[in-house]
């Protein structure tokens, strides 16, 4: 075995090793901030983009369906692919996964319908948001513009 000589600098002293442990230390990373109206508008594009039909790519106006594996149509859509496959004698099928789709095998998404309505809308005449559940209610009694 070989011996380490004292003047080795790999045995330093214990303050040495402190300052060499605060000059390697990970330099914290500081977060870009971004407005929180920036954040607000990008997490509604992104829940858009989530939370559209399968079939017509739109939010959905009111009831929202979904195949077996998940994919969301909403219920225009939903009742035209089932007349549809009706007149050409076929089984439904999702537009995503190709599973097949009936009335009784799909099920309603309420989760999504509810977080639909929640997402802002704009007024056509006075292009202020509103909820989307509140939106046809302001502009057929409330909206000054129209």
């Amino acid at each position: 075995m070989t011996d380490i000589p004292e003047s080795d600098p790999m045995s330093s002293s214990s303050e040495n090793k402190d300052s060499e442990m605060k000059d390697d230390a990970p330099v914290a990373k500081k977060r870009k901030l971004v407005p929180e109206n920036e954040q607000c508008e990008k997490l509604e594009q992104r829940l858009c983009g989530i939370l559209c039909c399968a079939v017509c790519l739109e939010l959905p106006p009111a009831a929202v369906y979904q195949c077996t594996n998940g994919h969301l149509m909403c219920a225009p859509c939903f009742t035209h692919l089932l007349a549809d496959a009706r007149l050409r004698d076929e089984a439904a099928t999702c537009p995503n996964c190709r599973v097949a789709i009936s009335a009784s095998s799909a099920s309603r998404n309420l989760a999504v319908e509810k977080t639909v309505s929640e997402l802002p809308s704009e007024c056509r005449f006075c292009a202020r948001l509103y909820p989307r559940h509140a939106l046809q209610h302001h502009e057929d009694n409330l909206c000054d513009e129209r």
